[in-house]
């Protein structure tokens, strides 16, 4: 392990799931019923429908971490479904505690842009209540899932043996190991371990993280660490240590 749309709102996942669904009690699967009504009427543009199952001071926090309350949900239900759509719900999880709901599941978004498709894995949890003998939500949050969609550089693989070595977040942190296996180079910290895809110019990425990783050489040529660019901007420096 390393150490480190507003449309959305609206616009939720189809209907079909993409896989077995997992076997749900007769309330559970209330929950998931009253989703994938107010799935069909987002896909319909229903506003009427649509507005039924949400409550009126409904919470919904995006995945850039801002509030938009229902109003600004209904106003987006005016463009075309083209615009935002989800598929392949997936992963999903429900939870009952007396009157109140909690579900929890992956999906697929799309949003198109004249001839660019902008696909993001996402994860949302929803809130319900259960009022008049319907659940209503009351609340969606969700978050993008890091997907890498850069594409690898052809380098000089023989400049891998290079970085191989172990590298030191911070004193007390397990050491990450960079090494090479059959032909490619690889990070481990703990069990888990990812391939360094080459960027070119002594930088790589991972395809779990939107983050970049670029070595850092002395006078001589020699690695003495690598600088882990967040996709926020900030920085980390990682000493090679042996």
């Amino acid at each position: 392990m390393r150490y480190i749309g507003l449309l959305l709102v609206a616009v939720c996942v189809s209907a079909s799931f993409a896989s077995d669904p997992p076997k749900l009690s007769p309330a559970e699967q209330e929950v998931l019923d009253a989703r994938d009504a107010r799935t069909e009427a987002s896909n319909n543009r229903d506003q009427a429908a649509y507005s039924r199952y949400l409550a009126d001071d409904c919470i919904f926090s995006t995945d850039n971490g801002t509030r938009v309350t229902k109003a600004e949900v209904m106003r987006v239900m005016r463009l075309p479904r083209e615009y935002d759509h989800s598929e392949n719900p997936r992963d999903y999880v429900v939870h009952i505690y007396g009157n109140t709901a909690v579900l929890n599941l992956r999906f697929t978004a799309h949003e198109q842009f004249n001839d660019s498709d902008l696909v993001s894995e996402m994860r949302a949890t929803e809130t319900y209540i259960k009022q008049n003998g319907s659940w209503l939500l009351i609340a969606r949050q969700w978050g993008k899932i890091p997907v890498n969609y850069r594409k690898p550089v052809s380098v000089d693989t023989n400049t891998y043996k290079d970085y191989v070595g172990q590298y030191e977040w911070r004193p007390l942190d397990d050491l990450e190991n960079i090494f090479l296996k059959d032909g490619r180079l690889w990070t481990q910290t703990g069990n888990d371990a990812d391939e360094f895809f080459p960027m070119g110019n002594d930088s790589f990425f991972l395809k779990s993280e939107l983050s970049v990783n670029t070595f850092i050489r002395d006078a001589q040529g020699h690695v003495v660490g690598y600088t882990y660019h967040d996709a926020d901007g900030q920085e980390v420096h990682v000493k090679k240590i042996k």
